[in-house]
């Protein structure tokens, strides 16, 4: 992941592996979508699990990577 020059956004290259983690509310709302830049799921796992603590409105968070659901990970 790179910084842009600009206005210091972040931006992913096609090179870079990464992980989409939604954060679900008991209705069925993606009310906190995270991208993390990572190559292996244990840090993806970790990452999950600090949404959870952080988000309260979150009941689970999806994993998602190449547009497939790896697993749920619930309070």
């Amino acid at each position: 992941m790179q910084r842009g020059c600009v206005d210091d956004t972040l931006t992913v290259t096609a090179d870079e592996q990464f992980y989409t983690l939604l954060g679900v509310r008991p209705d069925g709302v993606a009310s906190v979508v995270d991208l993390v830049a990572a190559s292996d799921l244990p840090y993806a796992r970790d990452r999950a699990r600090a949404l959870l603590r952080e988000h309260a409105s979150c009941h689970l968070v999806e994993v998602w990577r190449d547009g497939a659901m790896i697993e749920q990970l619930a309070r």
